[in-house]
């Protein structure tokens, strides 16, 4: 370690040396007596995004005071490496940690002229999915609720491939009724 920049009770930011010739993995950190595995990883380039969770369940829902609250769901961008082999998406790839990205939803062609898309929600600019009011919907095709299937897309901000356009993942996610049901109840789980 070559110096620390600054430091608080929960981080410390330090400038290191890498050596040139270096290895990309994970790197075990060690501060003191105090060992943390796989802590840090070496890499050059971001080669990939995963968006985590890779499938999904969102719950359309009334508001707060609605006897059937929404089922949110959220995303995150992880940034990996295509590991000591060279090939992206194989069994020695590591994880880098989480990106910056910008965050959309696509349509999933399950139906021609579906337009889940437009009404199933909303997804956040930190990936919080926030599902849509249960319906039915008259803006809707047939009057239909809000339910659908889409992608959840995660676009990087500054990682590119090798053509230079943005890395991008994406995740489905299935939006789906209410959940009218409560499976908890007392006389039902003993």
């Amino acid at each position: 370690m070559k110096s620390i920049e600054s430091h608080t009770p929960t981080e410390i930011v330090a400038t290191v040396d890498v050596a040139a010739d270096a290895v990309p993995g994970k790197r075990d950190l060690s501060l003191g007596l105090a060992t943390l595995e796989k802590a840090i990883a070496l890499y050059d380039k971001v080669d990939y995004v995963k968006v985590t969770p890779e499938a999904s369940l969102a719950r359309l829902g009334g508001d707060e005071n609605d006897v059937h609250p929404r089922g949110y769901q959220q995303f995150e961008a992880v940034g990996w490496h295509r590991g000591a082999d060279g090939k992206p998406r194989t069994a020695d790839d590591f994880e880098i940690g989480p990106i910056e990205v910008s965050w959309s939803l696509e349509e999933f062609m399950a139906v021609m002229g579906d337009d889940d898309k437009e009404f199933v929600g909303s997804l956040g600019t930190n990936g919080l999915f926030t599902p849509n009011i249960d319906g039915p919907n008259p803006q809707r095709k047939f009057g239909r609720n809000n339910y659908g299937d889409v992608w959840a897309v995660a676009t990087a901000k500054t990682e590119k491939d090798k053509d230079g356009k943005p890395l991008i993942g994406r995740s489905y996610l299935v939006v789906t009724v209410p959940t009218y049901i409560r499976w908890d109840q007392p006389e039902v789980s003993k």
